[in-house]
């Protein structure tokens, strides 16, 4: 008899171990890991691709970003051009605080070549020269970026200012300076001096040929003598003096070219102001600063100034005056000026808050007196009523710009959709009369609004869409309106809607200069 046969089971682990079988299972696995691997490989391989790629990318900007800017409309100008404008970017040179930023010439040249070679082929950008010298470092025995500086200005005419805090004595390196700007006295066109210390260092060469001499800005210190300005006798081209104080009541005594004048900016205000602007001379633009130890006593009969055309006024919070002896009110109440067309007031603190009120009648007072034909009026940061302002515009139909600033004025903003609304070109609105027409030639209006709500945007709008008309339009002499060529409005603390100024670009496009400027930020849809 056979034995009998077991069936063959599937292999099992642990169970009829099948050497085949683990060999084959064991290649799999080394084949697995193989694959694991080779696709790791084939992963670093496209990261590491992928950051060559990402390095090309940034590469192929750097080299779009090149290409670019020698494509750059600015390459396309004439030298001429881009002079001009580098003149215009150029304002003023500080020397003393070793930053770039403070000293464009510097920086225009440091941008490429050709800049460069612009740059210093033109005097005029190295010629504005600021020195703050209680800015400037003591340690070093020289200043090299002032020779940098007047040599490539070459001989051209220089604007000098020497700044700073009050000191009793220079340092060597300070004195230094001073003696080295004194020296180029026969090239200075404007010299602005901030105190008497650095004054006295920049005069000791006893300089007095001042030939190219403009304008002469002598701020925080007055002179008691009237011979203290004779040095500046043999300044031909001597125009504009700005000055703390000066005894006016002694000019037969002085040497200074007086009578050449044609701008004077002055901190105090007496009787014997009559002396100079009474006299024949060429003075049209006369400025008033309020300081806290100037001297301001009223005249009558007003002092007549047949010359003066601009007159600006500003004030000063922190003045310690009686109301009679208010700068403002001390001028307005003795002078009277025909001829003047500008008027501008503003304040010099406006991080304090001014507590006086506006002076209606004196001002009134004045206009009536004068019987001018006023056609610039510019009013910043002083506070004072809609309805003192909408007064006054009626009375100066001549106008043609008009400057409204309510920065800091924290109370009684003359900025009210009342005032808005009063500016409309149109009597009646619907069935309702407004108001008389104001300020009929008005050609360019500038509103700075620090408010936060409470402005009408769209009536802004339709007040200036009723002030505008094409240039091709006939008729305009017979409406009685100027057309409005020129708008300006600036909101420091609110945004606005985009939207509602939409309508104001079809006038721009017409040919008005529209601008409205929303927290810092110019509003693109215009």
């Amino acid at each position: 008899m056979e034995a009998p046969t077991r069936d063959r089971k599937p292999f099992q682990l642990r169970t009829n171990l099948d050497f085949a079988e683990m060999s084959k299972m064991s290649k799999e696995f080394a084949d697995v890991n193989q694959d694991i691997e080779d696709c790791e490989a084939e992963v670093h391989r496209l990261q590491s691709h992928i950051m060559f790629l990402q390095n090309h990318r940034q590469r192929l900007d750097e080299y779009k970003t090149c290409l670019r800017s020698l494509m750059s409309p600015i390459r396309k100008l004439p030298n001429e051009l881009v002079l001009r404008i580098f003149d215009c970017a150029c304002t003023i040179n500080d020397l003393t605080t070793g930053k770039l930023a403070t000293m464009p010439a510097l920086t225009i040249s440091c941008v490429c070549t050709h800049w460069q070679d612009l740059a210093k082929s033109t005097p005029q950008l190295w010629s504005r020269i600021r020195v703050n010298l209680t800015a400037m470092r003591l340690d070093r025995p020289e200043f090299p970026i002032l020779e940098f500086y007047l040599d490539l200005a070459q001989q051209l005419p220089l604007t000098v200012e020497v700044l700073g805090d009050k000191l009793e004595t220079l340092e060597p390196i300070q004195a230094a300076v001073c003696a080295t700007l004194g020296a180029c006295s026969d090239r200075w066109k404007e010299l602005i001096v901030s105190q008497p210390t650095f004054y006295k260092a920049l005069m000791a060469q006893d300089s007095r040929n001042f030939p190219m001499l403009d304008a002469l800005t002598i701020s925080n210190f007055g002179f008691r003598l009237p011979g203290s300005l004779d040095r500046f006798h043999d300044a031909p081209r001597l125009h504009s003096l700005s000055v703390l104080s000066f005894p006016l009541g002694k000019l037969h005594k002085s040497n200074f070219p007086w009578k050449e004048l044609n701008v004077l900016n002055i901190c105090s205000y007496s009787e014997e102001l009559k002396h100079l602007v009474e006299a024949p001379s060429n003075l049209k633009v006369l400025c008033f600063c309020e300081w806290e130890d100037g001297h301001y006593k009223p005249n009558s009969p007003p002092t007549t100034a047949p010359s003066v055309e601009a007159l600006s006024l500003s004030v000063n919070s922190q003045t310690t005056h009686p109301k009679s002896e208010n700068m403002m009110d001390v001028v307005l109440t003795s002078m009277t000026l025909p001829a003047l067309t500008s008027l501008s007031i503003d304040r010099l603190d406006i991080a304090d808050e001014y507590q006086l009120d506006w002076p209606k009648e004196t001002l009134e007072g004045f206009l009536c007196r004068s019987s001018c034909q006023l056609t610039t009026l510019s009013i910043k940061s002083i506070p004072m009523s809609d309805s003192d302002l909408i007064d006054l515009l009626l009375r100066l139909p001549s106008l043609l710009h008009l400057t409204i600033d309510d920065s800091k004025v924290t109370t009684r903003s003359p900025i009210t959709t009342r005032l808005v609304q009063n500016l409309h070109a149109f009597r009646y609105r619907g069935k309702s009369f407004i108001s008389p027409v104001m300020v009929h030639k008005l050609q360019s209006l500038s509103l700075t609004f620090s408010g936060f709500g409470s402005f009408d945007d769209r009536t802004f709008v339709d007040v200036v869409s009723s002030r505008w008309y094409s240039r091709g339009y006939p008729h305009t002499s017979e409406i009685g309106v100027n057309s409005l060529r020129s708008v300006v409005m600036r909101f420091l603390n609110r945004d606005v809607d985009p939207g509602i100024y939409s309508p104001l670009k079809h006038l721009e496009k017409d040919g008005m200069r529209v601008v409205i400027i929303a927290k810092g930020k110019v509003l693109q849809s215009l």
